[in-house]
């Protein structure tokens, strides 16, 4: 007997549950919330832009139509009535079925949305929580029944308590599931499984919700299907099919492309890296959605010019970058000139090589001009503007540099099963500045800064998220290919470094050691320094301001004396001051305590033989000093320490390299040197990327006249503190930027005042005629391009003291005029002044120089 013979229009059907298709169903709400999560795991916590507007409606979409819209349909062909006759099946109407489309995406949005609200209020943001999880269950609910009420023949009576109980699991569950997503989703950044059991959680809610309403509901019969409706039906369900295995497929990729980025950041701890260590109010560090640090790929490998050169903090090119983020403005309107002149030489890298010229020569060649320092520096600088870009921030506030490189593919294949035993000697390594196994690691350098709470906001917003070493650290650990403990020692420095950065006020007079250490084979001096914060000198204070006259002529009276002869003076062993006033006694006892202080800070052998040098010099402390004229006076006891000191018994004490040392006394807020820093890149890239810039625009002849530098043939040196403090550098000199050395100096690149044929320079007020010719032939091509000509301060003049402005060599090969440019030199600094002291006093008697 068929179901038609046995059920009239308005009679009961009977109905039951398919298990295998409620499982279906299961499956494919798995598959929408999976995919949500895992949308909302890698979007920003905030709106106000389209991005983060198309976003949440990306995360909507998931899981109102596969998630809700697509378990509901695949769930109610689970329903099974009159015995499964296809005439009496549930059919849909169309408008109804559109409609439950919409619903629960316009909820899950605004559900979303309430989440993303930025607020800083605890109360309000619990409450945005609380909405979001009230909308996403009522979303729920207004799907389910919106889509039953679109049931075309059967009429349907719900039991009450089912009815209920439906509403409670939806919003309960969505209560629970997102409050918890939301709450605890910076921990199981590195947790995919954390998110699969949460994403379970929410389709499990969403199923039960389903079934728990279709519990002992009643279908009062209206009507038998047509073949258009069966037809209809089934296309529903294959749509639904469709969309939830298009989510599973979906979730699948994203999990091979995670896997595949994960190689690919494995990979990259073999090669030279930039990364962002950026920290929030309160103190957790800055990480992508992926668990790791933002980074960027500067190069394979830095390419030595000798075996036995290393880049690191003691290298120029360190150091130049060092001086460059902290003062961004220097090269951040270059930057697209950088990537204009990296893409021309990457275009040309398959070209046969060509001869190299140095970066010092009278002109820049184009066709032999090669340097690889440049290179590099562009690609750091280019590596820092992607940075920036990514995270939505101008160049200049992406951070400065961290005062270490840090190796990376450290770890061997038989390390990775171990419980990490070499960490401690991986950490000392680094900390030491030594670098062993070189072959095949990578090396890191970080970009770090202390975030206020606009700043973590914007962050959130362009979709990074803020954690603890702990959530992250093996998972940051592994892509570094470096040990856990070596990993959080570095996080750990990383913190306090930033932290000093903000912090540091040093006001008053303080009393410092001045401790040189030899480097082996020539390489220059080391410089003890505290370990904690390396731009200080081991120092104690004795006066909260600057000496008074009288302070100052009691001090030097000490002059050139060994500790043990000062301490005898100031406790006036000698009697040499019988009339020594209580205001004198009060401060020799001050000064005293001092050394005390100091003397618990070195090694004893270096507080024994060091000398007192009564020169006040000035040392300008924290880079977030609002006041210039701020400075921390200081008096210093200085010695030359044997080549062999060991340190590990004062473990408040550092080795620094000197140049690296005086370098960072240039850094300060307000600096002078900053100017001199930009005129030094201007010198040196300058003429590079102009030619590179006007190669593609190829100007007339008759304005391609230029000042050019031209180099005497007998150059005068630049006279230095330090002739041996610096490794040599062979091939291309740098500019003064690359640090303070004889060899590495801008100057060398243009001669001082003095006779060159017919032209001279000085630098005085005033001028010839020429000048002005030359200043404005200097305007011109700065108009043609940005980077032409040759930048000079107010105070520098070019003259010429002959009538004579061409030479027959210059008027044969189209030159123009030929000149010298005299610059201004860099401020000496308090390293300066002490090298010099320590040098004049020690070196003839312990080095023989």
């Amino acid at each position: 007997m068929s179901s038609s013979s046995v059920y009239g229009e308005g009679d009961l059907v009977l109905s039951h549950f398919n298990p295998g298709i409620v499982a279906a169903s299961y499956l494919a709400s798995l598959c929408g919330c999976l995919l949500t999560i895992e949308l909302l795991h890698r979007r920003g916590t905030a709106l106000g832009n389209l991005r983060s507007w198309l976003e949440t409606l990306g995360c909507a979409t998931a899981m109102g139509l596969v998630g809700i819209w697509c378990m509901h349909f695949i769930g109610n062909r689970a329903i099974v009535l009159a015995n499964g006759d296809s005439r009496m099946q549930l059919v849909y109407n169309s408008g109804y079925t559109t409609l439950s489309v919409f619903l629960p995406i316009i909820g899950l949005t605004l559900a979303f949305s309430a989440a993303e609200y930025p607020s800083k209020s605890k109360i309000l943001h619990w409450c945005a929580l609380i909405c979001t999880g009230t909308f996403a269950g009522l979303s729920v609910v207004g799907m389910h029944y919106i889509g039953n009420f679109g049931i075309s023949n059967y009429t349907l009576q719900y039991v009450p308590r089912f009815l209920a109980a439906s509403i409670v699991i939806a919003v309960g569950d969505c209560l629970l599931v997102l409050i918890l997503f939301y709450t605890l989703r910076e921990r199981w950044i590195s947790s995919w499984w954390k998110r699969l059991l949460c994403a379970a959680l929410l389709a499990g809610g969403v199923s039960a919700m389903h079934f728990t309403a279709s519990t002992k509901c009643q279908y009062y019969l209206r009507g038998y299907n047509g073949s258009g409706a069966i037809r209809a039906r089934n296309t529903q369900v294959a749509v639904a099919g469709a969309l939830s295995g298009l989510a599973g497929v979906t979730v699948i990729g994203v999990l091979f492309f995670t896997r595949h980025r994960r190689q690919i950041l494995k990979t990259r701890s073999k090669k030279v890296m930039l990364a962002c260590a950026m920290f929030d109010p309160d103190g957790r560090i800055l990480v992508t959605t992926e668990g790791v640090l933002p980074a960027r790929e500067i190069t394979d490998k830095y390419q030595h010019r000798t075996f036995s050169e290393d880049f690191d903090t003691a290298h120029p090119v360190f150091q130049w970058i060092f001086r460059v983020t902290r003062y961004w403005p220097s090269v951040s309107d270059q930057i697209p000139h950088m990537k204009s002149h990296l893409a021309a030489h990457n275009a040309d890298s398959d070209e046969d090589s060509k001869p190299v010229s140095s970066a010092s020569s009278a002109q820049y060649d184009p066709e032999t001009y090669s340097d690889y320092s440049i290179i590099f520096r562009e690609r750091f600088c280019c590596a820092a503007a992607t940075l920036a870009a990514a995270m939505n921030l101008p160049t200049e506030r992406i951070g400065m540099l961290y005062d270490k490189i840090i190796d990376t593919g450290t770890l061997r294949v038989e390390e990775k099963s171990s419980k990490w035993s070499a960490a401690a000697d991986d950490a000392m390594e680094v900390e030491s500045g030594k670098s062993f196994k070189l072959f095949g690691r990578g090396q890191l350098m970080f970009l770090t800064k202390q975030l206020n709470s606009d700043d973590a906001d914007r962050l959130l917003n362009a979709g990074y998220r803020f954690a603890s070493v702990q959530q992250i650290g093996r998972n940051v650990a592994e892509t570094m290919q470096i040990p856990l403990p070596a990993l959080e020692h570095h996080i750990t420095d990383l913190r306090k470094y930033v932290h000093n950065l903000a912090e540091l006020e040093k006001p008053g007079t303080w009393l410092s050691f001045f401790g040189l250490i030899p480097r082996p084979n020539s390489k220059g001096f080391d410089v003890g320094v505290k370990k904690e914060d390396q731009d200080q000198l081991p120092d104690a204070q004795f006066l909260a301001s600057e000496p008074e006259p009288w302070q100052a002529e009691f001090l030097q009276r000490m002059d050139g004396l060994r500790t043990r002869s000062a301490m005898a003076f100031l406790e006036n062993r000698n009697n040499t001051d019988m009339l020594r006033d209580p205001r004198q006694q009060y401060f020799a006892s001050t000064v005293l305590h001092a050394m005390t202080q100091l003397s618990q800070q070195v090694p004893a052998d270096w507080y024994r033989e060091a000398r007192f040098c009564a020169r006040p010099v000035f040392a300008h402390y924290g880079h977030s000093n609002r006041n210039r004229g701020a400075v921390t006076w200081l008096y210093s006891f200085c010695v030359i320490a044997d080549m062999h000191t060991s340190l590990e018994a004062c473990h408040g004490v550092a080795r620094s390299p000197l140049t690296f040392f005086s370098a960072r006394q240039r850094c300060y807020k307000g600096s002078p040197d900053h100017a001199i820093l930009v005129r030094d890149i201007h010198q040196e890239f300058g003429p590079l990327l102009a030619r590179r810039m006007v190669s593609g625009n190829k100007p007339p002849r008759d304005r391609s006249r230029r000042i050019s530098l031209h180099r005497s043939k007998t150059p005068k040196k630049v006279p230095q503190a330090l002739p041996s403090s610096t490794p040599h550098l062979s091939g291309s000199r740098r500019s003064s930027s690359l640090g303070h050395s004889d060899c590495t100096s801008v100057h060398e690149l243009v001669d001082y005042p003095g006779k060159m044929g017919d032209v001279t320079v000085e630098e005085r007020s005033g001028g010839s005629q020429i000048a002005l010719e030359q200043q404005q032939q200097q305007q011109q091509q700065r108009e043609n391009n940005v980077w032409g000509g040759i930048l000079v301060n107010s105070e520098t003049v070019i003259k010429s003291d002959s009538k004579s402005d061409y030479s027959l060599a210059s008027k044969q090969l189209g030159l123009g005029v030929n000149v010298a440019v005299g610059t201004a030199r860099q401020e000496d600094t308090f390293v300066d002044v002490l090298m010099e002291v320590t040098r004049t006093r020690f070196m003839p008697a312990k080095i023989g120089y």
